[in-house]
Parts: structure tokens; sequence; C-alpha cells
């Protein structure tokens, strides 16, 4: 029989000890200890331990092969020149990248949880496990589904989506919206592109609430205030019932004034008689007793209690009544509970009513109308307390009516944006799609913005009045119920767009017929020479009836309504966020369907070409990955020998390329796969590094080339056990800056290469395209003769490359200088500003001094010392600095400069790119000759090759130059 034991292991390094340690003893982390269980199974005595037996034998290294592995070619050249060269046959290669990289919504995007109700914002989903409303592509059906992981993408540019319905988003340049046509980047969209939304949210809540308190949120939120006191203004008759129903469910009564001039009554809400004196006098009576019963005298109880005994002397003589913290005080000092003190007669003894307390415990208290905001508790009701709460809402704010062109049409208007959203959105819980108009408006010559909820149409109104209802209006309210629904339903908004796809879809139904024939013989018409124009649910729904294909099915009664985008605009930036959906990778954020790694997919479309390539995602559908991949490969066929599979149980990955025999093995993520024969959850410490220890085993023993996805966190390092790195051969990280186009593929452990490679690709609307000329895209908007700036030449790798570095100087305002950094090591910054300081006699001390290398690469090497300092000095002394030069040195303590090496590899460079001068060391030895065509100028000091830098250009024969 199986024997358990208890572990606990390291999240961060993969330390296994015996019991738990608040730190742990290898990488000094806190709390970073897991605990597992592990089940031994005991070992047959004569069996050999299982293991890599039997896949190799000693051999005399004499005897063992000198010649280079082959390596397999891959197409994607700078991914190649990271790897070494190409890819190693039964290598693993762990390839870092944010799996939401530029895919983030910011803070306030609110979410449904469909299994409580609740609609909160983002960052409520990083407290706990929830649920969201995901979209099956298949069906076009809203499932429920559960979050995997919250990511806090940091500060990143947005855009705000703003949509016919008066929806709205504000979400990454890059975040996919789901289009007609599939996912779809944010920024691509224009006005008039229609994009997916829910047609219903039939979710509701399980905390009901007493009607009192349900009907008494809605009265303030509508007509209500709750400032100093309580009131409700109203004139429909059939309110006064539900004040004063509302008053006895929390012991008080109403007083009603009439409104002069008009119909109006205030109701407002107040103690009952004598209520708060009878109530001191309980509280009086149960310290008398309780002072008796302990034999402890008034002024020992004081001093144990920490409270004044002059006041416990008003207290016990019930002229007035003690806080709730007090009474609390006071019962801790005899060892008693707060009840045994009358603490429900002290609430009813405070100058706050009970009814004050509730809506400030619902955050209702003190609000002003243009911040009125529904409570999250609402959200939370089942179905028939929410048409309660609607109902009693529109009764007071809101109309049902029939236009001039007897089209009957229900609003509900407010000052409070948020408040008409959460109004527009349970609505939609009631399957009701209604829209959200702003409208500009004058109050004694100011200007302001009033918000109205509509929703039109028989069938839709119709449904309002079954579902919620509204009290009044009863001529209105009989006549809309005796109208018909039209035979043709309006068209106005919920209309399926059509589309190249579309039309070929239909006319598979019979290539030999026209569109009109196949729409007549579906009972229906439409306009085909009109290709773009959208057709109406009705048309759609007859379609589909008449030729039941799944794509014709799922348009039709699918729970997507396609919206209209009005606009998109940046609106600077902001703190973003995401999360993980498992198998769907979408969900509903404020009432649209959004999407939750390109760079492997085109190398594995590229790989396809000659090699039989497994994509295995627990990320994405297949359908996702296919509509990406024909997003990336234009109009080209996409490639027969790559397989998808979706799976996230290694053992059956492991048949799969048992059966498939693949030549490369994508796996995307490492965090989302895992062993069944193990108790913890997928992305847990043990899982991870048990199946990547899986996969560098099947990888050693087949030949098969291994490439794994994994997450980043957002401190930038691989998420998961520390050890993943070490199991690998190659560790490659995908970093993209925030707010560049650029991202940068490097190595950071290769047994089968230099680690010092970077790979430069650009991010474009067809995925990431490599650039081969880094140097010329980074210096693409360099601006001449701007102070401030210079050209350093840097080595990643073999590869020299130009780079803008940038420097401002500004009066230093408060306290000490500051030093900011960004692509440059802080430190080094500080040891070129104290040498400025010390040698150049610049004044930094009193300046800050910022520091920016464009592009977003990293600059490691003292290579570069030149040019910060440069910059530095151009900026401060507000003269730019040749435009044509490039500055290349490490600078020392003593002012010096020191040569770099590859000195010629970097010369060559500049002078492709058409620079003219180069400000370099003096060279202490003769070593290659410089190249010719490029005027060399040689400086001992920094001194001396600032003074060149800075100096007016002229025109100086070819040649070598000593300052």
């Amino acid at each position: 029989m199986a024997k358990t034991h208890t572990r606990y292991v390291c999240q961060e390094c993969g330390r296994v000890a015996a019991t738990y340690m608040g730190k742990c003893p290898q990488c000094g982390s806190y709390n970073s200890m897991v605990e597992e269980v592990i089940h031994d199974e005991p070992v047959a005595k004569g069996t050999a331990v299982r293991g890599l037996t039997g896949r190799s034998a000693p051999r005399s290294i004499g005897d063992i092969s000198s010649d280079a592995e082959d390596r397999i070619n891959l197409p994607i050249g700078e991914f190649a020149r990271v790897l070494g060269g190409g890819i190693v046959p039964g290598s693993i290669v762990l390839v870092g990248g944010d799996p939401g990289i530029g895919k983030c919504v910011t803070g306030d995007t609110r979410i449904l949880d469909p299994l409580t109700g609740d609609f909160l914002s983002i960052r409520e989903w990083a407290q706990g496990q929830r649920s969201v409303l995901a979209l099956d592509e298949e069906s076009l059906h809203l499932q429920s589904a559960p979050i995997s992981a919250f990511f806090n993408r940091g500060r990143r540019p947005i855009v705000q989506i703003q949509t016919e319905l008066g929806r709205t988003l504000k979400c990454t340049p890059d975040h996919p919206l789901l289009a007609p046509d599939g996912w779809t980047p944010a920024s691509s969209f224009k006005p008039g592109d229609r994009i997916a939304a829910p047609r219903s949210l039939p979710h509701f809540g399980t905390q009901a609430l007493p009607e009192a308190k349900v009907k008494l949120i809605a009265y303030i939120l509508s007509d209500g205030s709750a400032q100093s006191s309580i009131s409700v203004t109203n004139s429909l008759p059939e309110v006064t019932r539900d004040m004063e129903e509302i008053a006895s469910a929390f012991g008080m009564r109403v007083v009603s004034y009439p409104k002069h001039n008009n119909q109006a009554i205030q109701y407002r809400f107040v103690s009952l008689k004598g209520q708060r004196s009878i109530a001191r006098g309980e509280i009086a009576l149960a310290l008398r007793t309780v002072q008796k019963h302990r034999q402890i005298s008034w002024a020992e109880w004081a001093r144990s209690a920490g409270v004044s005994y002059s006041l416990l002397n008003v207290w016990r003589r019930a002229e007035t009544a003690p806080r709730a913290s007090d009474l609390q005080r006071l019962a801790q000092a005899v060892n008693l509970s707060v009840e045994e003190l009358a603490s429900e007669a002290q609430l009813q003894a405070e100058d706050t009513t009970p009814i004050a307390r509730y809506l400030e415990e619902v955050g209702l208290r003190y609000t002003k109308a243009a911040n009125k905001t529904i409570p999250a508790c609402i959200f939370q009701l089942p179905k028939n307390e929410l048409a309660l709460f609607l109902k009693t809402l529109f009764t007071c704010d809101g109309s049902i009516y029939i236009n001039q062109h007897e089209q009957p049409g229900g609003s509900y208007s407010t000052i409070s944006r948020r408040l008409a959203e959460d109004v527009q959105h349970l609505l939609l819980r009631f399957g009701i799609s209604a829209k959200l108009r702003t409208k500009q408006m004058q109050v004694n010559e100011k200007p302001y913005f009033a918000y109205e909820v509509t929703f039109l149409g028989v069938s839709q109104v119709q449904h309002f009045l079954r579902e919620i209802g509204i009290l009044g209006r009863e001529n209105s309210c009989r006549r809309i119920r005796e109208m018909r629904i039209p035979v043709l339903p309006s068209t106005q908004r919920d209309t399926i767009p059509t589309g190249a796809n579309f039309w070929k879809l239909l006319q598979s139904v019979d290539p030999y017929s026209s569109l009109k024939k196949i729409s007549r013989l579906a009972g229906t018409s439409f306009h085909p020479e009109r290709p773009n124009g959208p057709l109406s649910r009705y048309t759609v729904v007859k379609l589909a009836n008449a030729y039941p294909l799944p794509r014709l099915q799922s348009l039709a009664f699918g729970d997507v309504l396609w919206d209209t985008i009005t606009s998109v605009t940046p609106v600077g930036e902001a703190e973003v966020f995401d999360l993980s959906v498992p198998g769907k990778h979408n969900f509903v954020a404020n009432d649209l369907i959004i999407h939750n790694s390109t760079l492997t997919l085109q190398m594995a479309m590229e790989m396809a070409a000659t090699q039989r390539v497994l994509y295995v995602s627990g990320e994405e559908s297949e359908r996702q990955i296919k509509m990406r991949a024909t997003r990336l490969n234009g109009q080209k066929e996409l490639p027969r020998n790559l397989l998808l599979v979706t799976e996230t149980n290694l053992e059956i990955i492991l048949n799969h390329i048992s059966e498939v025999k693949p030549d490369l093995l994508i796996v995307d993520s490492i965090q989302t796969v895992y062993l069944s024969n193990m108790d913890s959850s997928a992305g847990s410490v043990s899982q991870v590094r048990e199946c990547s220890s899986h996969l560098r085993e099947l990888a050693k023993t087949s030949g098969i080339s291994v490439f794994v996805i994994g997450h980043v966190t957002k401190e930038g390092t691989i998420a998961g056990p520390r050890v993943l790195e070490h199991i690998v051969d190659t560790v490659l990280y995908l970093e993209g800056d925030r707010f560049q186009a650029y991202r940068l593929l490097r190595s950071v452990k290769n047994r089968f290469g230099a680690t010092s490679e970077v790979g430069v690709f650009e991010m474009r609307e067809g995925g990431l395209v490599e650039v081969t000329n880094p140097s010329e895209a980074f210096l693409a908007e360099r601006m001449i003769n701007a102070a401030g700036s210079a050209i350093a030449v840097t080595m990643e790798g073999t590869r020299p490359i130009l780079v803008e570095v940038q420097g401002l100087t500004s009066p230093t305002q408060f306290g000490n200088a500051r030093r900011t950094a960004n692509g440059v090591d802080f430190n080094r910054l500080l040891l070129i500003t104290a040498v400025l300081t010390r040698r150049m006699g610049l004044k930094l001390s009193e300046q800050d001094v910022f520091v920016n290398v464009v592009g977003g690469l990293q600059i490691d090497e003292p290579a570069a010392d030149l040019a910060v300092a440069a910059a530095i000095t151009s900026s401060w002394r507000d003269i730019p600095v040749k435009a044509d030069s490039v500055l290349i040195a490490e600078i020392g303590l003593a002012g010096e400069l020191r040569m770099p090496g590859q000195m010629q590899a970097r010369l060559r460079e500049a002078q492709k790119l058409g620079f003219k001068t180069a400000i370099v060391p003096k060279a202490l030895r003769k070593g290659e000759p410089y190249p010719q065509g490029i005027e060399i100028i040689e400086a001992r000091s920094i001194q001396q090759a600032l003074d060149a830098a800075l100096s007016i250009q002229k025109e100086v024969p070819q040649g070598r130059k000593v300052v």
C-alpha cells in the first residue's frame, strides 16, 4: 500500500525541505514554501529503479565523433541568430514571453461573475478565484468559465472604444476584440466596424434581500436624498404605501410634506416618538444591573474600561447614550458580551436612524446625484428581487411611452453615468438590449450632462412589462400590451454583418443557383448586390432553418449582438490588467466580448514547410489559432505539416506525439500542462517541474526538438520554479517595451551557442516581422541637430547596433537632484555624471538628469559611456552634437577614454549608415587599420572628446585626426 508524506517546495528555486520554513535557505525568498503530499509507491524486490537506463553506455572519449551536429534550418533569421545558427535536434528550449503582452484592459473595466451575479472591476478578480462568461466561438453561445490567472501589466498606452449602444472599453491598442471575421486588435478598428457584444446576460445572484431594503435603495437612487435627513420626493399616489412599508420594516415612521405648486410629496423617514429616550433607559438599566451584580464601583469600572467617569455617570442616569466603541470597552472590562449591555438599544439611542445606518452600509449615505451608483448587493439579487428593484427605479425616473410614429419605447434618465451604465447592464440580464445616450443640457446657464437608457420596439417593451413592469402609466402600458408584434421586426440594431465570407458560405448551399433563388427557397429575400450590407436576424433565422449549416446556426441563434463602433480614441496611459481563461481565452467585460504568442506560431508555420510540427495549446482553441495563423499567413495556403491539438493532460499529449511523430514540438504553455497522477493543480511548482522533466526526457530520447512557452511575471521572470530554467537547454526571453513596436528576443542561457546575441522584431498587424537592420530602424525617427541627442554603437553578440541616446538636464526643484535611467545601467549613469561634474566642471548636483535609449534596447556594455556623457553635456549646454558623428568609448574615473572591443565592426556599421565622423579613444598600440570613408577623431580624455563632439561642424578631409 502506498505511503504518504509531506514536504515543502520553494516556488522560486525548487528547494525541497521536510519542514516548513518562512525563508528559503537557498534563494532567500520569504513565504515561498508550498506544501506537497507525496505518495510513495513500494518498489518490488528485484525490480530495477525506473530511469533512463539503456539509453546510453560509457564510451572512450577518443571514440566519440567531434563533428558538429547538424542543425535544423530556421527560416526566421533573427530567431536562428539567437539560437546560435538553427535548432539542435533533441534540444528543449524555454521561451519566456508575456502571454498577454499588449493585451490588457484598465482597472475600471467591470466583469460579470455568472455564479454570484457580482459585477465588479477587474481588480477584484485578483482577490480570489471567480468565474467569467466566455464565448464558444463555434456556437457563439456564452458559457461560464473559471479563470486560471490574474495579471497586473503595469502602465501602458490605452485607447477608448465607444459603441453605438453607448458601451465603452479602455484597453491597450493590441487588445483583440471579436469582429465578424475574427479577433482584431482594438487599434485596427474604425468607426462603422462591428464588434461582438452579448445579446443577453441571463445570470442572477442568490443573495436575497427583504423587499423593503430593495425598494429603499431604488427610491434613494432615483427620487431620494440621503444627506442629513432621509427623504423621497414623488408625485405618484402608489408610492405612499411603499414609504409606509419601508418605514415600518426599519422601526421608523414616515412624515409627508406636500410640495407647493405641484403634486409631488416629500416623504421623510423619522424615528418613532420617544424611541431614543426609551433606548437610553434600557442602556442605563443594563449598566446598573451589571454594576450591582459584579459588585464593582462606578469609578473602578470606568478606570478598567478606559472611559470617562463623568460620562459613565451621565450614561447610567439615561441622560445620553454611549457610543458603540465605549459600550464595547465597558463590556470587555467586566468580561461580558456587548449584547448584555443592551447593544441593540444603543443603536436606537444614537442620532443616526436605522435607515441612515443601512444606507451608509451599502454606500449610499451622503452621495450626490451625479455620483450615485447601484450597490454591490443589488447585483447579487435573485431574478424576482432584481425585477422589483428595476420596477421601482423606472417608476421614479423612468418612462414607458408611445412616440409620434406609434412606436413604443422605454427610458430611464439620470445625471450619473455610472448609474446609467448599471441600469443598462441590469436590463441586459432580462434580455433587453438598451442604448445609453448622452445629452448635454443647460441649467441656470451652466452646461451639464444627462444620461438616458432607452429601448424601442413592441417586442422589447412588452418583454419589459412582462418581466419587470412599472407603476402608473396605465394608458400607455395597456395600449402597448394590446399591440401585435410586427411580422418583420425592426432591423435598427439587431442585425448580422455579412461580407465575402458570409456570401461564400451561403453559396455553398447550392453552387449552381443564384443567391436570390437560395433566399427565395428559404422563404425570405435580400439584396446580394449590396455585398457588405447587414441582414436582419429574422432573415438569417429563416436561412438557418432552411439550410442548417453550423455557421448559419450560430449566427442566427447565438448569444452575440453585433454592436457598431462609433470612435476609437487614444486616451493616454493607465495601469492595465488581464485574466487567463483556459479553453475559451475570452471573456465579457463592460458588456463587450474581448480576448485575453505570436512568434512561436510564426516559427511553426515557417518550419512546417520542411518539418512535421505539432503545436499543443492549453491557452487557445484550435479555431482561435487557425484565425491567427490565417491573419499571419496572408493569402498563402496554410502548411499541411502543421498539426494543432488543444490539450493540457501531459499523458494524452505524449500519446499524440507517439502517433504523430513530429520533428518539432511546441507546448503553449508549460503553466497549463499537468500530470493526472499528481494531486496539485496545473501551474503549481511540482506540476511545472515534473512536466518539464518529462518533456526533457522526451527530447533527449526521441531527438524531437521541443519549444516550451512560459508565462512571465510582472517582475520579468518566468513564472514557476527557478529550477525550470536549469532543466532546459536554452532559455529565450521575448522582451517588449510597452511604448515601442519593437520586440527583442534575447538568449539568457544556451548550451549550444552564445548568450550575447539578440534578435529584433517589429510588432505589426500581421504579426512579428524580423528587423534585419536594427540600427536603421532605431534611428528612423531621430531629430537632427537636437540638443541632448548622441549616437552610440553597441555590440549585441556579433552584431553592432547604432542607437540614439537622449539626455536631458533640468534644474532641481525639491531636495536632492534626481537621476533617471531608461535603457542604461543606473550605477553607470551615476559614474558618468560624477566624472562630468569633477572633470568637466558641469554643476550637475543642482540638475535632475534623465537618460533614455530610444527603441527599448537595454545597453549593458561601457562602450556607450561617451555617448551618454555627450547627450547629457549637450542638453546642459544646449548645443547639439554633430549630427553625422558617432561616439564610441568607455570612460574611466580619471576622465580618460578607454578602447572597447570590436572597434572595426562598429565603425563599419556607422559608415554603412552614412555617418561621416567617429570619436574614439586614442589607440595606445598599433592594431588593425580603421576603415576608409569615415573620419576618425581620436581623443585621450572626455574633455577632448566632448569639445570635438559639440564643436561647429567643419569640412575635414577624409582620414585620421588626433585632438
